[in-house]
């Protein structure tokens, strides 16, 4: 079991987590209330663990290159758009995923912009809460449309055994 610190100010910022080999197939969504009432999607990762993601999540996006072929894997997870034509992430690599539930000690980014989503932040603005510290630690998806996980940023953290 670990634990993942703040690497600014050394703060805890998990519950003791155990590391996944890989990432659970996400299990999809109806879009109703969940148990709890709020509309999210389904937890991307189980209570209790976590997995670092090679691949790239969130902001920036840059434009894809037309000469890949993608095969429904799309590095950060899906396709965005805009007037520069079809968009991948080209955001952080490496990041924790875990359970919204496991993690400590975070609060919403003071710039609002980073927190848009229509039941909760989508993920996609780039890093989107902090650490108590001030540090730029996670970037939480817990919007209707999107999965439910909080990210903890490799730059940002250590992993450290749990005491």
């Amino acid at each position: 079991m670990n634990v993942l610190i703040c690497a600014a100010c050394g703060s805890r910022l998990t519950e003791p987590v155990r590391q996944l080999d890989e990432m659970p197939e996400y299990p999809g969504w109806d879009g109703l209330p969940g148990p709890d009432g709020r509309r999210h999607g389904p937890p991307s990762v189980p209570r209790g663990t976590y997995v670092v993601d090679p691949l790239p999540f969130g902001a920036p996006f840059v434009p894809a290159d037309p000469a890949q072929e993608y095969d429904g894997v799309v590095p950060g997870g899906k396709w965005m758009s805009d007037e520069r034509g079809a968009l991948v992430s080209a955001g952080p690599r490496g990041t924790y995923v875990l359970h919204p539930d496991d993690v400590l000690g975070i609060a919403p980014h003071s710039d609002y912009r980073r927190l848009i989503g229509c039941c909760g932040p989508t993920g996609e603005d780039g890093v989107n809460h902090v650490c108590g510290c001030g540090a730029e630690v996670a970037i939480v998806a817990a919007d209707c449309c999107s999965r439910y996980e909080t990210r903890l940023v490799p730059d940002a953290v250590r992993v450290e055994a749990a005491p």
